[in-house]
């Protein structure tokens, strides 16, 4: 039977491998309030991204504005309901 090994979709070399374990621990020990699977996503993405472009989301600090995928939560306010009994009525 064949031992497990891991994914590899960057095609990384050992040394580059036992590299990315050493560094994603650091992050981890220097980061505890971090999700370790967003620690390795952060590691390949700026491993595998040319410096330049690296340093230009830096200086910009692109990564530290708010996203725009999510919009703010409402606080529990409903634009629409679904009315599932018509029979119930609810005042207000």
């Amino acid at each position: 039977m064949p031992r497990y090994q891991a994914p590899n979709p960057y095609n990384y070399t050992p040394v580059q491998l036992a590299k990315r374990k050493r560094d994603i621990k650091a992050m981890i020990i220097d980061y505890p309030s971090v999700n370790p699977m967003w620690c390795e996503w952060m590691y390949d993405i700026i491993e595998n991204m040319p410096p330049d472009e690296v340093t230009d989301i830096i200086n910009k600090g692109t990564w530290e504005a708010p996203s725009k995928l999510h919009s703010k939560a409402t606080c529990g306010t409903f634009n629409t309901v679904e009315v599932l009994d018509p029979e119930i009525k609810v005042e207000g």
